[in-house]
């Protein structure tokens, strides 16, 4: 099974005019039997936005998982009674009424968790009852089921982005997820592109997360950079594909390959 995982599209901020074409061409031509969409499709969650948010969905590969981030909800200075009490009405007009879908293929679950409030700012918060949430997806999926957990913010801080903020109770996610043998934890939100391998004493768990696929507002090490990463899991473990985008050529060119195996002696392939 292959999974594309985009994320932080921040349309309103478009970094080149063809990129949305040459990273539907990249993605196309990866074959993957599923694309993941971890939120901020939108810089300040207009109808503009959002219009184009959507016209550059329909021209993806389906089948998609679609996740809001907090980009996605109203503005405070705009309307400050929508951004408490109804936050994503825009967003789910125009991209999708589910907030925390699922997407369930022979050999892939997927469950998307939303991570955006109307009372924070732009950080993040899980809330309890996304704990069972993750254990009463999971945990009756077949064996060998590649299980993905799609969030916008990061669940946990990760090596060497200690500084960058991570969900309120994120870690309490990841300790169900590990439960129930999720094999991948895809996020955004940081704007960089970064994936690591976390082993506790549950097991081993795979942290995606996808840098900005389409806007200017790529932060350290990949500044303004534009990727999107492609993962499998295939009979060997888990491989991960980062792509990043290069203008002059208007290719997304593999920067890097890496195969994480069961027994832990990962390899770097390209």
């Amino acid at each position: 099974m292959r999974v594309a995982h985009i994320s932080d599209l921040h349309f309103g901020r478009l970094s080149y005019p063809d990129i949305q074409e040459d990273l539907i061409d990249s993605i196309r031509t990866a074959e993957c039997d599923a694309v993941l969409i971890t939120g901020d499709l939108t810089q300040r969650a207009r109808r503009s936005e959002f219009r184009a948010a959507r016209a550059f969905l329909d021209a993806l590969p389906t089948p998609q998982l679609v996740i809001p981030g907090n980009h996605d909800m109203h503005a405070w200075w705009h309307r400050p009674d929508l951004r408490i009490f109804n936050p994503f009405r825009r967003y789910q007009k125009k991209i999708s009424k589910e907030l925390e879908p699922e997407l369930s293929i022979d050999g892939l679950a997927v469950l998307g968790l939303n991570t955006s409030h109307g009372l924070s700012i732009k950080g993040g918060r899980c809330i309890p009852e996304q704990i069972g949430q993750i254990h009463e997806y999971f945990l009756p999926q077949p064996p060998d089921t590649f299980k993905v957990l799609a969030v916008h913010h990061p669940l946990q801080p990760l090596q060497p982005f200690k500084e960058f903020d991570v969900a309120h109770r994120g870690e309490q996610l990841v300790h169900a997820a590990m439960e129930c043998g999720v094999d991948v934890i895809c996020a955004g939100h940081w704007h960089l592109t970064y994936i690591e391998s976390c082993n506790t004493v549950l097991g081993r768990i795979l942290i995606s997360v996808a840098g900005t696929a389409t806007s200017d507002r790529g932060r350290f090490p990949h500044g303004g950079a534009n990727a999107w990463v492609l993962i499998e899991k295939n009979s060997m473990g888990l491989d991960t594909q980062f792509y990043r985008y290069e203008r002059d050529t208007r290719i997304f060119n593999l920067m890097n390959h890496t195969r994480y195996l069961p027994d832990g002696q990962d390899e770097e392939i390209t």
